[in-house]
């Protein structure tokens, strides 16, 4: 509770020796956005790398925001809390949202799930009767000038 009130307190200037605890929680704040715009993606069928786009700004630019102007950190006394948790943020947020995108559209992927299925067992099938006949087959040769 002591780290949300600090992470909330507005114009604290947080440095590394006071609140060390902060990249930590600005991790979990891009985490949180990244699942909440994924899940926003889903929801509302978006199929475009603008989304995608939309979300790195996001989970990139609202915290670095967030930080220097309603927390008017020291960033500089922080290794690298500008761009820290940006790839599992990122990472969830295109998890979450091909997992409702993919729950809005069953019927594509039992279609898909069918096709697949139908390309399988034609191509066991075709082998299965090749490797009858593959003892029948007369052995291969190369001619030589020799």
């Amino acid at each position: 509770m002591r780290k949300l009130k600090k992470m909330l307190a507005m114009g604290s200037k947080p440095n590394s020796s006071t609140f060390p605890e902060l990249p930590d929680m600005v991790v979990l704040m891009r985490m949180g956005l990244g699942l909440a715009y994924g899940i926003s993606l889903g929801l509302r069928d978006s199929n475009a790398g603008v989304g995608i786009m939309f979300g790195l700004n996001l989970v990139t630019i609202v915290p670095i925001v967030y930080l220097s102007q309603y927390l008017d950190a020291d960033t500089d006394s922080y290794k690298s809390i500008n761009f820290a948790g940006i790839p599992n943020a990122l990472a969830l947020m295109i998890l979450v949202w091909l997992y409702f995108f993919t729950l809005a559209h069953e019927d594509e992927e039992n279609a898909l799930r069918s096709a697949v299925t139908q390309v399988v067992e034609s191509v066991v099938e075709a082998d299965e009767g090749s490797v009858e006949d593959a003892g029948e087959a007369q052995p291969v040769t190369d001619e030589t000038e020799f």
